[in-house]
């Protein structure tokens, strides 16, 4: 899995693993090591909605100064200038979780870049 995040000097670059998984009638897409989701009633809604849920996640944060703290909490771990995603995250019990619950999710990748 890619979850990374990079600080420079133009800003911070973030790379995230998102699970997309049907759920009765809507499409769900999650990044279980950011707690971020969107949703709609078809996979491109559900990524759009997730890409407008993460964008608002990292501005808001970023904004108050509370993204570092927040990535901390969820057990990111700060090195340097880039984040490591929290160990604790197993991303195949999730995986197993959401295909007893839901079938068996795709993944795609979602790229943001931050401003400094």
């Amino acid at each position: 899995m890619t979850n990374r995040i990079n600080k420079g000097k133009r800003g911070i670059e973030v790379e995230l693993d998102v699970m997309l998984v049907k759920e009765g009638d809507f499409w769900v897409a999650l990044a279980p090591a950011l707690r971020v989701t969107g949703y709609g009633k078809t996979p491109a809604e559900a990524k759009k909605s997730f890409a407008v849920e993460a964008d608002i996640f990292f501005e808001e944060t970023a904004k108050r100064g509370t993204l570092e703290k927040l990535l901390i909490e969820y057990g990111w771990v700060l090195s340097k200038d880039n984040f490591q995603p929290p160990t604790g995250v197993d991303q195949a019990s999730v995986i197993n979780l959401l295909h007893a619950q839901a079938g068996k999710p795709t993944f795609f990748t979602r790229k943001v870049a931050i401003p400094a």
